[in-house]
């Protein structure tokens, strides 16, 4: 029987054979290192306690339009879109053994030629002791239109969790979508996401990868369709000895398609992240534009990043770059707004506010107090060292 056969929502371990697992491989990416066994996920059977909600306002507005958003657990069987992602990824074994898990998670449908005029803010609360892995789903209809906050919130003492995030547009559609996590206590988290981007569409994603611990995320939007745009924003503060290795990926598979990744990081401690970014135009996909940049501020004296730009051209009329830095503030910009009269913590903290404000302004106010926060912790000493 063949696999799009078998995967059904309770029964989706089965479809993930013990064959499957043991022909997959670890993610390679380049730039990142990690260890492997940090991200492997323990099978177990037990359901998992978990909630969601969106603000009132808009979920009457979404269903006044016919949108739903469903758990995945209720439904009688998976949408195509997971169907194909699970099948295209069959050798990532952090992927198939997410979906070996009992399936948690939400699905997002907007139906074609729908405008959702306020923002809609879904929060996300995972609460138990056992390895989580979360699976959200976002449909966006022909020519509609959606802007879409995620919080999501690792509370307990969850040691381990997996997300994925999978979305697909139809043409001349437009998303604005934020993703952010959070948690209380150190965790391993795994983060993959994929949207796929039809003919003439805006996709704008930023995304806020805020857990303690370590994490190790892959991010990629594909530009199937024509005339199609996409950004791809990410920031990321180091805290203590937190790692985090993210790669972001944009995949122009299409003509006079344009991708912009903006990946800012800021680490404090002895905190250290690796940043890849990936801007891939395939044959025949001329007359399109890949941009990206990368950059890490060190605040601590222990702290370690590396940006890693990519850039794979199988066109020649195309237009790319990238640009990349790793480093401290500039101390004779930290010395000018020392003699304008303010004090040595202030002067440090507004030079990195600066540094990721190309990233902070794309994001909503919610999740800007959510990064001011992490980094007025992670700051400590680092913030008040002499000169």
């Amino acid at each position: 029987m063949a696999m799009k056969d078998l995967i059904r929502c309770k029964e989706v371990s089965h479809a993930m054979t013990t064959d499957v697992l043991e022909q997959a491989n670890y993610p390679y990416y380049m730039g990142i290192k990690y260890t492997t066994k940090d991200y492997e996920f323990v099978s177990h059977n037990e359901s998992v306690h978990w909630q969601w909600s969106a603000d009132d306002a808009t979920m009457t507005e979404l269903k006044h339009h016919g949108g739903t958003i469903v758990r995945l657990e209720d439904e009688a069987q998976l949408s195509k879109q997971v169907t194909a992602y699970i099948q295209k990824h069959q050798t990532n074994k952090y992927i198939v053994q997410h979906f070996q898990q009992p399936l948690v998670g939400l699905k997002i449908m907007i139906p074609d030629h729908v405008v959702i005029k306020q923002p809609l803010n879904l929060t996300i609360d995972l609460r138990d002791a056992q390895p989580i892995a979360l699976t959200i789903v976002l449909i966006l209809g022909e020519g509609s239109q959606l802007t879409l906050q995620q919080a999501i919130n690792i509370n307990g003492q969850v040691a381990h969790a997996s997300c994925v995030i999978i979305g697909h547009q139809a043409d001349n559609s437009q998303l604005k979508l934020m993703t952010a996590l959070s948690n209380q206590m150190p965790i391993n988290l795994s983060l993959f996401g994929e949207l796929d981007v039809a003919r003439d569409c805006v996709a704008d994603w930023s995304l806020v990868p805020g857990a303690y611990g370590k994490l190790l995320g892959d991010v990629v939007v594909n530009l199937n369709g024509q005339g199609s745009t996409a950004k791809l924003n990410a920031v990321k503060i180091g805290i203590g000895q937190d790692y985090s290795g993210f790669q972001g990926c944009v995949n122009h598979l299409a003509t006079h398609t344009t991708s912009r990744i903006n990946m800012r990081g800021v680490l404090f401690g002895q905190s250290k992240v690796n940043f890849t970014s990936v801007g891939q135009i395939y044959h025949g996909a001329y007359g399109s534009d890949s941009q990206q940049e990368g950059r890490l501020m060190t605040v601590g004296k222990s702290a370690q990043g590396t940006v890693n730009p990519l850039l794979i051209i199988d066109e020649n009329d195309v237009n790319a770059g990238h640009a990349a830095s790793v480093g401290q503030y500039d101390p004779e910009e930290l010395y000018y707004l020392l003699s304008r009269g303010i004090t040595e913590q202030q002067a440090r903290k507004i030079l990195v506010y600066d540094f990721i404000a190309p990233v902070l302004h794309e994001l909503t106010d919610d999740l800007q107090q959510k990064v001011i926060a992490a980094v007025e912790e992670g700051a400590g000493e680092d913030l008040h060292d002499s000169l």
